[in-house]
């Protein structure tokens, strides 16, 4: 998923990027948190954290009603945050991140 924002947005080459796969919903949460700890030792930056959840291929296909009841909970979802440690950011920041 980062190769292909990078490229599709024609981001520069040197850009860091980080794939955090196989912790299920938390994985937004360890992304916010590793990109609070990159402002904190960059300064003058964005970091754009992109999270999705997808379980289309563990989708139950059969009739047992004990089954099915998992694919109406758990679905398909994405979302984006972009944070920032620049000072000019402040006045037009919608939210504060205080703890991960």
């Amino acid at each position: 998923l980062t190769s292909m924002i990078v490229n599709k947005y024609k981001l520069r080459p040197d850009i860091k990027s980080y794939n955090l796969s196989g912790m299920g919903c938390s994985a937004g949460i360890a992304a916010i948190d590793l990109a609070k700890h990159l402002l904190q030792v960059n300064g003058n930056m964005y970091a754009l954290v992109v999270s999705t959840e997808v379980i289309s291929p563990n989708v139950y296909w059969g009739n047992d009603i004990r089954k099915v009841a998992i694919n109406c909970i758990f679905r398909v979802g994405g979302a984006a945050i972009l944070l920032s440690n620049k000072g000019s950011d402040r006045p037009s920041s919608k939210y504060k991140l205080i703890h991960t």
